[in-house]
């Protein structure tokens, strides 16, 4: 449902901003930073110069093509090479033997100047294939730096994510003016790009400048992600942005219930276009029956997401949504196991432990859809009445769903019982896909069969 979710509205400029969308989306925040989040939102949007914002991370920083910021440079480099590690003694040791012998050998100095060159041709051979998988990352890094000095040239962005210093980065693009990505290159196309890039071989200047990006890199790497973490803010801000416009989302609001409640209106799942929206205020536990097809797992699938979003993005696909920041817990579609020998049954019990395990530790919203479908109705029946039971006494919110009437009707008075139905018109069903108070009384199971040709 998430990855589902990151697919479809994941369209985020940067690759900072797709990276953080897919953090946002599973950690749940908490109250304040939710606030933060929103008034950050309105800020920006507010801003005059949104636009330009957008189009400078579009045109200067955009999705990274050549690997990965976040694996290369997050927690410092990840080369372990010998020849670059100790590349300062290699290159001392090159300069001060071939000096010392073209002294005690003048006559074979050629030799030696040629001995010079062809050691930092071996030490470029033997490290530029490690140094080029970070150099695609610092160039990222660097256009980075680039927008945002950009962005604050034009407007003086006041959010209350504070601007990180990344003007102390500045002199990182003249040392790395001599990778590969930076001048020169093999692919360059003009003499004298030909030229540089055979001076930075034979002079061994990528090693230079590898070392010298690295120690600024090291020494400020708490700054170095801070750049990264707020680009990629601004970045998810402009995509709720555009997501909120389209959508007609609300902003999440919050109450301050000692118990935890949720109350929506006219809210929607962000998969179905043109679906049904459902307005409810739910304070107790619920019990969901209804036809199938008719929109209770639908319902169930709807709360939960949008309980995630609104609490991770500070926004919900409805017109009004007040919550708490809960976690959300489920149990849907447990299939079986056969890797580790356990069956449908197996596994969902297995989950259920989890989640009363979870549920009891602190609040959250737990949903479950068919509990125990995996065993005979008269188990079903008893072993699921008692665990909703055990589960209704936590200080956690339950939305579950059967097509066992009688486990509704065991439980009713710890749950609120709703239910979704339909109509039979001819040879079809005809769904309202609107939730009601109460127990359904139909069944569809056979007919839907019988429609089918079974």
């Amino acid at each position: 449902m998430l990855k589902d979710f990151d697919r479809m509205y994941n369209h985020t400029i940067t690759s900072c901003g797709s990276n953080l969308f897919k953090h946002w989306l599973y950690s749940i925040k908490n109250r304040q930073q939710v606030i933060q989040i929103q008034k950050d939102l309105q800020t920006l949007c507010s801003d005059p110069n949104f636009e330009y914002i957008k189009h400078c991370l579009n045109k200067y920083v955009g999705k990274q093509k050549h690997n990965n910021f976040v694996r290369d440079l997050w927690n410092g480099f990840s080369i372990y090479n010998f020849i670059i590690n100790n590349f300062l003694y290699l290159y001392l040791f090159n300069i001060v033997a071939n000096v010392v012998l073209s002294i005690f050998f003048t006559r074979f100095i050629a030799v030696f100047i040629v001995s010079f060159f062809v050691l930092n041709l071996i030490m470029f051979i033997a490290t530029n294939r490690y140094i080029s998988h970070v150099t695609s990352s610092i160039g990222y890094f660097l256009s980075i730096c680039y927008a945002l000095n950009k962005i604050n040239k034009k407007t003086k962005l006041d959010l209350l994510y504070k601007t990180p210093d990344y003007k102390k980065f500045k002199k990182l693009s003249s040392y790395a003016v001599f990778f590969k990505d930076g001048i020169g290159g093999p692919s360059s196309g003009d003499i004298v790009s030909a030229m540089i890039d055979y001076f930075r071989i034979f002079f061994a200047l990528e090693l230079f400048s590898y070392k010298m990006v690295e120690k600024t890199i090291l020494n400020n790497l708490d700054q170095v992600r801070d750049i990264y973490l707020y680009t990629g803010y601004i970045d998810c801000l402009i995509n709720s942005e555009s997501i909120i416009k389209k959508y007609n989302c609300c902003l999440t609001e919050f109450n301050d219930k000692n118990s935890t409640s949720i109350d929506f209106k006219n809210l929607r799942n962000p998969f179905i276009s043109g679906g049904i929206g459902q307005s409810r205020n739910i304070d107790k536990s619920i019990i969901i029956t209804g036809l199938n097809m008719s929109g209770k797992t639908s319902f169930m699938k709807s709360v939960a997401l949008n309980q995630i979003i609104a609490t991770s993005f500070g926004f919900a696909f409805a017109d009004y949504y007040s919550t708490q920041t809960v976690d959300v817990v489920s149990s849907i579609c447990i299939n079986d196991q056969l890797l580790e020998g356990k069956s449908r049954y197996y596994a969902e019990a297995e989950r259920l432990m989890d989640l009363k395990k979870t549920i009891n530790d602190h609040k959250c919203l737990c949903v479950i859809d068919e509990i125990l479908s995996g065993t005979n109705s008269e188990e079903r029946i008893f072993g699921s009445t008692k665990i909703l039971l055990d589960f209704a006494k936590s200080d956690s919110l339950l939305i579950a769903a059967t097509h066992d009437l009688q486990i509704a009707e065991n439980i009713k008075d710890s749950y609120c019982p709703v239910y979704f139905d339909g109509e039979t018109v001819g040879n079809k069903i005809v769904f309202d896909y609107v939730i009601k108070e109460g127990i359904v009384s139909k069944k569809n199971g056979l007919l839907i069969l019988s429609l089918l040709g079974l």
